[in-house]
């Protein structure tokens, strides 16, 4: 049995890449042999920066990576070309981000974890920046490139032969036939309740599997044993995101005015990812701390390696994510692994697994809890919090994944 991995872009190192190379580590335990289909070469290096070689030398047991021209590939099965499939299953560990499809998908042989129903939304508005970075095309006057075509552009004399322009609506039109056809014709996982829900109101598909991702809990939980910080935590806040508009982090720098006025805390630090869709937003929030004068309360730690990650969460003592609407956190569960006490927003993921006292509506409320947290939470509470997320586990996941792939296995043969 062969398995076809497919994830649309690893490079910007977030949660979902996470679960794509947690996925592939299950499919070794299970005995499968697999490929991995991308639409980007994927960085190793940068790979390895975030999340450590041991997680990414996964990788080299794949027997091939195929970069794709996802909208080449779509435009070929909506034309009814059909092209061999040579693949038993396929796994799309981001459907969202790669709506990958092909005739012979079915619900016994395609599974699709789904963080959250965001392409029918981006489908609906002609999300632009929705074709840019996920699907890395290149905006012309005409119409839309792939970033592949676009280097063609550059250098062919005869751009009719070299390159398809494509206009926006047809774009999305493309899309729309792979993402619907991708969830009706897969079995769907999802990370959360409050996901699985989104998904249903969204898509009105049912039997859609929880299964939460998977978190490297022993890591973060040693970043802290072993440095024996429980009483000398620094009073910092700490902010774990990928640097993107959708994460919101403007949030963050509005609740550090607030505690900053207030002469709580000593800073505040997030840590993320930038890829290069997004530096106007980073310089846009940079531009927001000097403008609120906390250019000595809050700082940032840019493509941080996870040993600079870990020896920053050891000086931290709160963890706070400003995302409202977040489909799962899977950085809340790595601070709680740590020791650190999360805030988050009701409305969420996160608030599914977070103590309600504290969740916040507002950045006032958020500010509150955290003041109370300074003023009077012991340390004995970290110590309890740090325990109860071993159901987060990397082991926990891959245990997940193996009943639903027998599952469907099972189906198969009956």
């Amino acid at each position: 049995m062969k398995a076809n991995v497919i994830h649309g872009d690893f490079n910007p190192c977030g949660g979902a890449e996470r679960v794509s190379l947690v996925t592939m580590q299950a499919l070794l335990e299970i005995g499968i042999d697999f490929d991995v289909t991308t639409l980007k070469t994927p960085n190793i290096s940068k790979l390895e920066n975030s999340y450590g070689k041991s997680l990414v030398s996964v990788m080299k047991s794949t027997n091939k990576i195929n970069v794709i021209n996802i909208m080449e590939e779509l435009q070929q099965r909506r034309q009814q070309h059909h092209k061999e499939y040579d693949y038993d299953i396929t796994i799309n560990t981001n459907g969202d981000a790669a709506p990958y499809y092909h005739s012979s998908f079915s619900k016994d042989n395609s599974i699709t974890y789904c963080h959250f129903p965001s392409t029918k939304f981006h489908i609906e508005f002609e999300n632009i920046d929705y074709l840019k970075t996920d699907l890395g095309m290149t905006e012309s006057s005409n119409g839309f490139l792939d970033n592949m075509d676009y280097q063609n552009i550059n250098n062919s004399k005869d751009l009719k032969t070299k390159v398809l322009v494509r206009r926006k609506n047809e774009c999305f039109e493309i899309i729309n036939y792979g993402y619907w056809n991708l969830m009706r014709n897969s079995t769907v996982i999802t990370n959360s309740e409050f996901s699985r829900r989104a998904i249903i109101n969204a898509l009105g598909l049912d039997n859609i599997y929880i299964l939460s991702p998977p978190i490297d809990v022993e890591t973060f939980r040693n970043c802290t044993l072993m440095a024996n910080c429980d009483n000398e935590r620094n009073d910092i806040i700490l902010v774990i995101a990928r640097i993107a508009p959708h994460k919101k982090l403007e949030n963050a720098i509005k609740l550090a005015k607030v505690l900053k006025d207030n002469n709580i805390a000593k800073g505040m630090k997030i840590v993320g990812n930038l890829y290069h869709y997004f530096l106007d937003y980073y310089l846009g929030l940079k531009q927001m701390i000097l403008e609120l004068g906390l250019t000595d309360y809050v700082t940032f730690e840019v493509n941080a390696s996870l040993d600079k990650l870990l020896s920053i969460i050891q000086k931290s003592r709160i963890y706070f994510h400003p995302m409202v609407g977040e489909h799962f956190g899977m950085t809340v569960v790595e601070a709680m692994a740590a020791g650190l006490i999360p805030v988050v927003p009701k409305d969420s993921g996160p608030a599914e697994f977070v103590p309600q006292e504290y969740q916040f509506n507002t950045i006032e409320q958020a500010a509150e809890i955290i003041t109370c947290i300074f003023n009077h939470l012991p340390n004995t509470e970290r110590i309890k919090m740090r325990n109860g997320i071993n159901k987060f586990s990397n082991s926990h996941y891959i245990d997940g994944f193996k009943t639903i792939f027998n599952e469907l296995l099972s189906r198969r043969r009956k």
